[in-house]
């Protein structure tokens, strides 16, 4: 009996699909990946719109005249040579007693591919 060289068909398919199988995840993990990643990137720019407006109202040196800075508008950030759109909400509710005097500011940003949207809430007191 002569000794046996190379790999039978059936240890070969074995190493195909063991193979497979791990690039099959491979490429699963980074399409993952990618999405999340995308996500992330999306909800950190809504968190900078929304936080950039909270603090252009709180900024805003006429108590009286802040009210204007309330409403909704298409903001558009560049974000890597493309244009992308989110849509930014703010509200301002006063707050009017005896004792207290504030304003409750709320910037809410979406955007269609954002499953929730980001808010940021903050009071401004009467100066």
């Amino acid at each position: 009996m002569t000794p046996r060289r190379g790999l039978s068909l059936l240890e070969v398919m074995v190493a195909l699909t063991i193979l497979g199988t791990a690039l099959i995840g491979m490429a699963e993990y980074g399409r993952r990946f990618a999405k999340t990643n995308a996500n992330a990137m999306t909800q950190n720019t809504a968190l900078d719109i929304a936080t950039d407006r909270l603090e252009r109202v709180k900024a805003e040196r006429n108590y009286t005249t802040m009210d204007t800075l309330g409403g909704t508008h298409t903001v558009i950030v560049n974000t890597g040579g493309v244009n992308v759109s989110y849509t930014r909400t703010t509200t301002i509710v006063r707050t009017l007693s005896p004792i207290i005097d504030y304003k409750t500011v709320t910037v809410s940003v979406t955007r269609p591919t954002m499953a929730t949207p980001v808010k940021k809430t903050s009071a401004v007191p009467r100066f």
